[in-house]
């Protein structure tokens, strides 16, 4: 992009959201582009995960390796947000979360009725707004939104994007929310968080991490359950230190565990990857970037006759795969939905 920076004001709310708040690491690291968070995220920000006056709050599990990584020096000016868009002085809006801020859409919708829009959907499942029974038993139908979600220039980004969601999309529209343009996102991660790739082939003297997420696993081979760690720091050596990294399918098919493990450079052991509908997040994961495995006895046995070499290129693949999921390159795909090629870079 040449010129005048695009000028992109992002919607946030208070809780945090991989999706979203992956997005808002990248646009503001993307050249070119203006970002204003508003209201400021303060968990996006150095020293700004844990309140100062409520320090039992605290992001789920630490926020590590997406938070608090904002310079302080990267402030917005977020004066007069309704004036400028009265003004139409943005050239995009972003919607963190639209199961969260449809209020927001509803009283912000004449002020937003001109400007590309676009609708983040980071929930673990697969339903499109407003097709919940219990939004619709509380709030109906919403139809005031029809024509500001019917736009051409409104985009929907869903990260549990699959088959089940077109039965979602039929009943949209029989509501009068005809979302003809979804996209598929998925979460993503800052840069600067991958490993080194020259020191993707030293030596890890451990099988597995700390932190096993299945539980059938973790029965034979130990580990722990819960989060076991208090800083960034010691968390990445853990992984850093472990040869094959565990991850599965929690409430979603997407986590921000993939890429921590990845980008340490784990070889991603993914339970019942292969079930994943293609369309869902996370996207670009196969054979030759991760190990797909039904039960943990199967894996083992896996993983007892792995040749090294063999290792050691699915190990390249996963970090390379965490390369390509990098905020940056989300802002970038989520620039170019609307025709916007941001310069190279991330």
């Amino acid at each position: 992009m040449t010129g005048n920076p695009l000028r992109v004001l992002m919607l946030t709310e208070d809780r945090e959201d991989y999706l979203a708040d992956g997005l808002l690491h990248g646009l503001r690291q993307t050249p070119g582009v203006e970002l204003v968070d508003h209201p400021r995220k303060h968990c996006s920000y150095i020293g700004g995960i844990a309140s100062r006056d409520c320090p039992g709050l605290s992001v789920r599990g630490g926020g590590f390796n997406l938070y608090g990584t904002l310079p302080l020096d990267q402030e917005p000016d977020r004066n007069q947000i309704f004036r400028k868009l009265e003004m139409g002085w943005f050239d995009l809006v972003v919607v963190g979360n639209v199961w969260r801020q449809w209020g927001q859409l509803i009283d912000w919708r004449s002020l937003l009725a001109t400007t590309p829009l676009a609708l983040l959907d980071g929930d673990d499942d697969a339903r499109l707004y407003p097709c919940s029974n219990t939004h619709l038993r509380s709030f109906g139908p919403w139809r005031p939104l029809a024509d500001l979600l019917n736009r051409p220039q409104c985009l929907y980004f869903k990260r549990e994007w699959h088959p089940a969601s077109v039965i979602e999309r039929t009943r949209a529209r029989w509501m009068g929310l005809r979302i003809r343009h979804i996209r598929p996102a998925g979460f993503s991660i800052p840069a600067e968080k991958l490993l080194d790739p020259a020191l993707l082939e030293a030596s890890r003297p451990r099988l597995f991490p700390t932190h096993i997420v299945d539980a059938e696993l973790r029965d034979l081979v130990g580990g722990k359950a819960e989060y076991s760690f208090s800083s960034e720091a010691s968390y990445n050596r853990d992984l850093q230190s472990s040869r094959f990294g565990i991850t599965t399918r929690r409430a979603g098919w997407d986590c921000l565990r993939h890429l921590e493990l990845a980008a340490n450079g784990c070889v991603l052991c993914f339970r019942d990857l292969v079930a994943k509908p293609a369309s869902a997040a996370p996207h670009g994961l196969n054979s030759r970037n991760a190990i797909s495995y039904h039960s943990a006895r199967e894996l083992l046995e896996r993983l007892e006759n792995l040749p090294t070499a063999e290792e050691q290129e699915l190990r390249r693949g996963a970090w390379t795969w965490a390369h390509s999921q990098t905020t940056v390159r989300a802002a970038a795909a989520l620039l170019g939905a609307f025709g916007w090629r941001p310069e190279a870079g991330g």
